[in-house]
Parts: structure tokens; C-alpha cells; sequence
């Protein structure tokens, strides 16, 4: 069970991660074919989600309700 909580925060850091590489694939974007205005608006919106993905994973280190405990 535990590995299972550790897997939800490494499913939310690829998350993360996926959202970094869209951000980092605009900026090739912009870098090859130039500063265009259009590519640049979407980078902030790729960087928002980030935070959202990290709140999660205390709360995987946590003992959820229900299960017994190991002491």
C-alpha cells in the first residue's frame, strides 16, 4: 500500500513534468520559428497547474482513514 501512495505522488509529478514539456516545447517554438506573441501566452497557463500537482503528495505520506496503522 505504501508503494501504491508513493505511485499516486509519482503519477502527479509526471504530471508536472508532462506540463513542463509543453512549456518547454512552446519555447522551441518560439525559438525556431520566432517571438511570435501567440506562443508566448499559453506558457504562464502551463505553469499554473504545477502547484495544484504538488499539494497532493503530503497528504500520500500521510495514513488515510481506515487503514490499520503499522506502530
Amino acid at each position: 500500500m505504501g508503494n501504491g501512495e508513493w505511485g499516486i505522488g509519482n503519477w502527479e509529478l509526471g504530471i508536472g513534468n508532462w506540463e513542463l514539456g509543453i512549456g518547454n516545447w512552446i519555447l522551441l517554438l518560439v525559438i525556431t520559428s520566432g517571438p511570435l506573441p501567440i506562443t508566448h501566452h499559453p506558457l504562464p497557463i502551463t505553469h499554473y497547474p504545477l502547484p495544484i500537482t504538488y499539494y497532493p503528495l503530503p497528504i500520500t505520506h500521510y495514513p488515510l482513514p481506515g487503514k490499520p496503522t503499522i506502530s
